[in-house]
């Protein structure tokens, strides 16, 4: 695996070189788009409906939008004045406790390597944050575009996480979610609590595939022996009943079919008998 970046984390006055590696890759089968005449590629081309013309690459600029039709032009070269200096240097700011990064603020995973040298530090290092349970917060430059990114440590090695700003995340409560609060029902949380201990089990990403691609590659190799491939999975159709509004009484369908036991009823006349001795 070839690193796609090499530099440097600062920590204050401390310096340890790494090297960047991505740590995904998609798997999504790709097409080409092309003319069913011919079964030629479709091409694109830049073109201005006002002049009505095709644009030539050294013609096409860049505008911000004012509104109401007025535009402010930005050239290239000026945008490159407000590039970071460096793009070699990874810029920690801040440590955090790990838990306090919420999963949404996350978006691009990298794994980090050491270099040939400042192999003790990169040990210290990561030893150091796994230990600690922190996570450093910081700027780094990938592809020319400075990024908020985390430095933080698994079993295995040191993590870089590039991550959103602020004010790229909405708040969950536009999203409909319930304010953060207490649960007044514990009988229902023991229940669901029944139901999660029942269906829990050691993660292994192994254990789950991406069906729509295979359903692809299927028909892909299909097409390539001029046959005709087997048709989709009929989709499991829902008994009766299954959309309940009652979550307790859904629960407990669930444990069943899980093989699990029901929850047994709370008594809540023995229990406010109790609480009253």
């Amino acid at each position: 695996m070839q690193a796609f970046w090499k530099g440097t984390v600062q920590i204050a006055k401390l310096q340890v070189p790494i090297k960047l590696y991505a740590a995904t890759e998609e798997k999504t089968v790709s097409f080409r788009q092309q003319h069913r005449a011919c079964s030629h590629a479709i091409a694109y081309q830049k073109y201005c409906a006002h002049c009505e013309t095709a644009v030539e690459p050294a013609e096409v600029g860049k505008a911000y939008d004012l509104g109401g039709g007025q535009f402010i032009e930005i050239e290239e070269s000026e945008l490159k004045l407000l590039a970071p200096a460096s793009d070699k240097t990874f810029y920690i700011e801040h440590f955090v406790r790990s838990a306090d990064i919420e999963p949404y603020y996350m978006k691009k995973h990298y794994f980090i390597g050491m270099d040939e040298v400042g192999e003790q530090a990169f040990r210290v290092l990561h030893a150091g944050l796994f230990k600690l349970k922190r996570t450093g917060i910081g700027y780094i430059t990938l592809r020319s575009v400075q990024q908020l990114a985390a430095l933080w440590a698994t079993k295995e090695g040191l993590m870089l996480t590039t991550l959103h700003y602020a004010d790229e995340v909405r708040p969950a409560l536009s999203a409909g979610s319930p304010a953060a609060g207490p649960f007044a029902q514990p009988e229902l949380l023991e229940a669901f609590g029944s139901l999660v201990s029942g269906m829990s089990v050691p993660f292994d990403p192994t254990e789950y595939r991406n069906v729509y691609q295979e359903a692809v590659k299927r028909l892909i190799d299909a097409k390539i022996a001029h046959r005709i491939p087997n048709g989709p999975h009929p989709a499991p159709v829902a008994e009766d009943g299954e959309n309940l509004v009652d979550f307790l009484s859904a629960v407990e369908r669930s444990l069943a079919h899980i093989g699990q036991e029901p929850v047994p009823k709370t008594d809540k006349k023995a229990k406010r008998a109790k609480a009253a001795k």
